[in-house]
């Protein structure tokens, strides 16, 4: 074989070679793949273990319908507490699990965000759903009366206080993120330094785990 030849052939191998690449690459569902190189990864919030704290919450969405962790079974839930009028953390949530669905692909579908109102004397329906509509039109915006927002904050440990100092009203919140497994148990607690690719992450081990 001549210099020639072989030059040829080194061609056609290089271009066989990246034509499986691309092959591959458009073989390969656009959902969530990159997370698979973190397969084996800790996960980044704070495990829970088995057997979890039990999902607990009785409220109405911004439609009226009454809504509990029956209705999240087989999905992954993230929970979060917070308020319409939150200057910071709110948002700041709320823009990174907006930013998780992205991540997640066609994953996402699997995935339902909750956020639960500490402040239903001020919250009502249409601005709340007004409010979390603008991050997500598919997250769920929760109220309820203040006995049932006392017993959701409980079952996920979360901690809040409004206080009113003349005519303002100052509130202080848990703003972590609670996963939630598609069984209703609250596995991890994701706090609000992390970044939207770490929380991903932790929900995608909880969808692999869960198959």
């Amino acid at each position: 074989m001549n210099r020639r030849q072989r030059r040829w052939l080194l061609t056609l191998a290089t271009f066989a070679a990246v034509m499986l690449l691309f092959a591959v690459a458009l073989s390969t569902p656009p959902v969530a793949s990159w997370l698979h190189r973190f397969d084996r990864q800790p996960l980044y919030g704070r495990e829970l273990g088995e057997p979890g704290w039990p999902a607990a919450f009785d409220l109405r969405d911004v439609r009226g319908r009454e809504r509990t962790p029956a209705d999240l079974r087989g999905r992954v839930a993230l929970v979060t507490f917070g308020y319409t009028h939150c200057p910071d953390s709110c948002p700041t949530t709320l823009t990174r699990l907006a930013e998780v669905r992205k991540l997640l692909g066609k994953d996402a579908d699997k995935v339902q965000v909750v956020f639960i109102t500490i402040d239903p004397e001020r919250d009502s329906a249409l601005l709340l759903g007004d409010y979390v509509g603008a991050f997500d039109a598919s997250f769920w915006a929760l109220r309820g009366s203040a006995s049932q927002t006392d017993a959701a904050a409980r079952a996920f440990h979360a901690e809040y206080r409004l206080s009113h100092e003349g005519r303002e009203v100052r509130v202080e919140h848990t703003v972590d993120v609670f996963l939630v497994d598609p069984r209703g148990r609250i596995r991890d607690v994701l706090p609000p330094y992390l970044e939207a690719k770490q929380v991903a992450h932790d929900v995608h081990a909880e969808l692999q785990a869960s198959l």
